[in-house]
């Protein structure tokens, strides 16, 4: 009988507690031993209180990394932040602990690209621990990443790469909402994609992850993220959105040599969308056409990511792996149901 593997969630929002909920699901695949959460609501409450009314696991919410002392566990599932540097700072301090860490930090997916000196030294310090690091999810992380690479196998050449994603939003959480403008002015959205902490997270670190294992050079890779405005008042189950004012986002990273488009990754996320997809784009030989009709909701997916990689991960070396360097994902979760 495979031993249990022992998991700490750290962070406490709705993904996280999504996680926490599939980890107690397969409890004959996992063991919840911790949960951090630095929330003031959240601080030294037990966490089956976040699962269902009523409920007592004996796990009490911590604060911090450091709370932890030595709790033994295989496996930190890392679900807090979206942005460096707060989420590097808290998985070197897992990592310097001792624990193997998965996390969806968005800006760590691909940190290679992104920060080539950081990424050198947290998997230099994974690999001083003797510990693992893996950032995945299900954008970036799978649908315009992972899967696209995985569609790539069958050609022995390849003159572009064109991915899509239509997501309807009034489906999603109203935090991810929030998150991407909905309600606001246009002039209010672009001051706030100004910030850098707005709007989509990781598309751009997606497309450095299929230029750097696709090996295609280019000129010039362009990033834009624009308003979805709507032209007549909308009512939403959760939402009212005035006319003129932002319904969704549309977000493109174009990739191009010698002025012609080789790869490129468009995101609409729009409350009022009549259809959603996914659909990939290979133009070689042989050509590759893939379109999952109603898309993959991230939500649900992202949980199923993050708990599928885990056992690949620590059969792995140490250090800091990206999704290419896994097996190829598949359910692990020991039965279909």
């Amino acid at each position: 009988m495979r031993r249990k593997i022992k998991v700490i969630q750290f962070g406490l929002g709705q993904i996280g507690i999504s996680i926490a909920k599939a980890l107690l699901k397969y409890s004959d695949r996992f063991e919840l031993v911790g949960c951090i959460d630095n929330a003031p609501d959240k601080v030294l409450k037990d966490l089956g209180e976040f699962m269902e009314p009523g409920s007592i696991l004996d796990i009490q919410v911590i604060d911090s990394v450091a709370a932890l002392r030595r709790k033994k566990a295989d496996v930190v599932i890392h679900s807090a932040v979206s942005y460096l540097p707060d989420a590097a700072v808290q998985v070197a301090a897992l990592m310097e602990k001792g624990y193997n860490v998965v996390t969806t930090s968005e800006e760590l997916f691909f940190l290679r690209k992104r920060d080539p000196a950081l990424f050198k030294r947290l998997d230099a310090l994974a690999k001083r621990k003797k510990v693992r690091l893996l950032a995945t999810g299900i954008n970036p992380g799978f649908v315009m990443d992972s899967m696209v690479l995985m569609l790539t196998a069958p050609c022995v050449s390849i003159t572009s790469v064109r991915v899509e994603r239509m997501v309807n939003l009034g489906r999603r959480r109203l935090a991810l909402q929030r998150k991407l403008g909905v309600g606001l002015s246009p002039e209010e959205f672009i001051e706030r994609a100004g910030t850098g902490r707005f709007g989509p997270v990781g598309l751009t670190d997606s497309a450095e992850f299929l230029a750097y294992h696709l090996d295609i050079k280019y000129d010039d890779i362009r990033s834009t993220m624009q308003p979805v405005v709507a032209d007549h008042d909308y009512h939403g189950d959760s939402v009212f959105v005035a006319m003129n004012h932002v319904v969704g986002v549309r977000h493109e990273v174009i990739v191009e040599r010698e002025g012609r488009e080789v790869l490129s990754l468009r995101l609409t996320m729009r409350i009022d969308a009549t259809i959603e997809y996914d659909a990939v784009f290979v133009e070689g030989d042989p050509p590759v056409s893939v379109v999952i009709n109603n898309g993959i909701m991230g939500d649900v997916a992202s949980v199923g990511m993050v708990l599928n990689q885990i056992h690949t991960l620590l059969e792995s070396q140490p250090g800091y792996h990206d999704m290419a360097g896994m097996k190829i994902p598949h359910f692990a979760m020991d039965h279909i149901s």
